[in-house]
């Protein structure tokens, strides 16, 4: 299995275009773990435009499985004063299986400072237990994190509460890698909260993932991961997400929409 440093670092550049393989260990399913799609992403936007400013937003549609042989396309779309946008695209065996937009932007003076903080403290991750059945969680890329349920309901639980959970979440091995990047790689790594509700497990797909940077990481640590499913008909799951650190100072929120197979 490939620590996240490993597999961003085999990503090779070549006439534009940077290649790598699946990484062993990253995978959901038939595809690569959408997480890691996003960091490989951003991983090749920080080689193609160095140096870049910090990491604001990224928003991504998963439009395809993502396996075998990767290649991503970088594109810069817009280079401003303080803000820069570039594209990526990531292709599985000539097909399209990720569409990202990536915002950096300086810091710029402003009067207007506030933010929102964990209105309730957590317990500390060494007072919660593991959040999923140590059976499975070696499997695919939830081996690559620790994950403890904080509050709310254990997947596939049929619980009939408002689907949402905490989770503490952090990397099992996240050594040398910018904190920006192992952040895209984290953010995504809870299962969607609709699972609660879930009679039995059953197949999930993301098909778009959006995260809003609210104060970037300098350093790798514990993160409350909060999911909340806000609709789910037909299929389709729309859910919001927010990142706190230890402290409950909010650092990314995000939205996302997942097909469900049950």
């Amino acid at each position: 299995m490939a620590n996240l440093r490993a597999a961003l670092e085999a990503i090779a550049q070549a006439d534009g275009e940077y290649r790598t393989a699946t990484p062993e260990g990253w995978t959901q399913g038939r595809t690569l773990y959408g997480g890691m799609t996003a960091a490989m992403s951003a991983h090749v936007a920080s080689q193609f435009a160095a140096p870049l400013p910090p990491l604001r937003c990224a928003q991504f549609s998963f439009v395809g499985p993502a396996a075998g042989a990767l290649v991503f396309r970088p594109l810069l779309l817009r280079q401003g004063r303080t803000a820069t946008g570039i594209g990526v695209d990531c292709f599985s065996d000539g097909q399209l299986a990720a569409r990202g937009v990536l915002t950096y932007g300086a810091a710029r003076l402003s009067v207007v400072r506030h933010e929102r903080r964990l209105e309730t403290p957590a317990p500390a991750p060494e007072q919660c237990a593991p959040f999923l059945d140590p059976a499975r969680s070696g499997a695919g890329f939830f081996q690559n994190f620790d994950l403890r349920l904080a509050r709310g309901s254990r997947l596939a639980s049929g619980t009939a509460a408002p689907p949402a959970f905490d989770v503490w979440i952090r990397h099992r091995d996240a050594d040398g890698v910018d904190p920006a990047v192992a952040l895209l790689a984290l953010a995504d790594g809870l299962p969607p909260a609709a699972m609660a509700q879930f009679p039995s497990r059953a197949p999930i797909s993301t098909m778009t993932w959006a995260i809003d940077i609210v104060q970037p990481l300098t350093q790798h640590a514990w993160l409350l991961a909060r999911s909340v499913s806000e609709a789910c008909a037909d299929g389709y799951s729309q859910q919001a997400m927010a990142l706190f650190d230890p402290e409950g100072a909010r650092v990314a929120a995000g939205r996302q929409t997942i097909a469900i197979f049950v």
